[in-house]
């Protein structure tokens, strides 16, 4: 592997480019390949990360060969395409090929990833799925507390996107990731781990009073967002697992009612001899309402919390951090901490010689001393996490 790294990132939306920024200001000498079959995005792309290092490359995820091709000029890629599985399978399909380390920001309809575990594994290639926030770094740190303690007995994930400001956005929340994307989170019905084996949560159900540092009572409704960690963690011997995502009170009993009202229907109904799908009609309606307001600031939280058995006592350990919008540049708190958890990944897989193949969870890699790495790194992007 040459000393001078080359990443290939493929989406070039506003994820993809704060990770092509991260690496090229972080990984020193190294060179980014942005990849995108939208000119326009390239376009913007070029217009806001000034660097030399850059290169910009239409490209087709469908076509394998060339996507492939192009990963066998890189050490490390990157996949922040859409939300969407078709994407992440062409992409998984051009790392076989390509034999190549990998992360992926997306992990929805996790379990279908490891149909590449055996192909990768006997390519020689890695690649470490749902590298964000959550999924991603609340994985991270809860597979950080089961390798701490001697038996990990129960754990919960709070995780937040919100104004700093209740009442500036209309339902008190702004989109800081795509509406088909949040619609998603709020409509799945929530997996978790209950005595041991798998339970199901009911969607848009069960909410309880959260305190954040700061903002105060929140709702907390538990959501799909355990991913790989339903798997690992009860390999484990973890009784009681669960995530939730945390919003001001009212949003949640909104989107009880527009459900109710049918806006969310995927059934396509007649108006004025057009067919329209209330589902998609009411993402674009969310989508212009949430949407991002220029100037007001954003903030992020996470909590992973987790009960256990450590140095002979029942003890209770937590990591929490919380980080706010840069407005000068531009960046949402989501962007920050949904991206650099993946760029820090891309450099140390890009530098360390982890022997490791096949489709490997991020709660398995990142512990340990790369888990104090990753929290240094994230720590100089002024993203701190503190131990409770």
């Amino acid at each position: 592997m040459s000393t001078r790294q080359k990443y290939l990132i493929l989406g070039s939306g506003m994820q993809g480019r704060v990770v092509a920024s991260d690496l090229l200001r972080f990984d020193e000498g190294c060179e980014v390949i942005l990849g995108d079959s939208e000119e326009e995005s390239l376009e913007k792309g070029k217009r806001l990360i000034k660097s030399n290092r850059i290169t910009l490359e239409k490209v087709d995820i469908f076509d394998v060969d060339s996507i492939a091709e192009l990963m066998s000029e890189v050490d490390v890629a990157i996949n922040s395409l859409p939300h969407a599985w078709e994407y992440t399978k062409s992409f998984y399909k051009a790392c076989v090929k390509a034999k190549l380390k990998a992360v992926v920001t997306d992990y929805w309809e996790w379990e279908k990833h490891y149909e590449f575990d055996e192909p990768l594994k006997k390519a020689g290639g890695l690649v470490v799925p749902g590298l964000g926030i959550v999924p991603g770094f609340g994985n991270i740190c809860m597979g950080q507390l089961a390798y701490e303690f001697d038996q990990l007995e129960e754990g919960a994930i709070y995780c937040a996107g919100l104004p700093v400001e209740k009442g500036v956005a209309p339902l008190d929340y702004m989109v800081l990731f795509n509406v088909e994307a949040l619609l998603d989170l709020y409509l799945t019905d929530a997996e978790t781990i209950q005595d041991g084996k798998s339970a199901i949560e009911k969607h848009l159900d069960n909410f309880e009073a959260f305190l954040i540092p700061g903002y105060g009572q929140v709702d907390a409704m538990k959501t799909d967002g355990l991913y790989s960690l339903n798997k690992t963690m009860k390999e484990k011997g973890v009784k009681r697992l669960y995530e939730s995502t945390l919003r001001y009170p009212g949003h949640y009993q909104a989107m009880q009612l527009f459900e109710k009202c049918g806006f969310f229907d995927k059934e396509p109904i007649e108006i004025n001899g057009v067919k329209v799908s209330p589902r998609e009609f009411s993402e674009a309606v969310l989508n212009k309402t949430m949407k991002k307001i220029r100037g007001a600031r954003d903030f992020t939280y996470l909590l992973v919390k987790g009960k256990g058995l450590k140095d002979g006592k029942y003890v209770e350990k937590c990591y929490e951090l919380l980080d706010y919008s840069d407005e000068e540049v531009g960046i949402t708190s989501m962007e920050r901490t949904t991206a650099y958890p993946s760029s820090i990944a891309a450099i140390m897989l890009a530098h360390e010689d982890i022997e490791m193949y096949g489709v490997v969870e991020p709660e398995k890699i990142f512990i340990g001393d790369r888990f104090k790495r990753m929290v240094q790194e994230l720590g100089k992007r002024c993203i701190i996490v503190y131990e409770k």
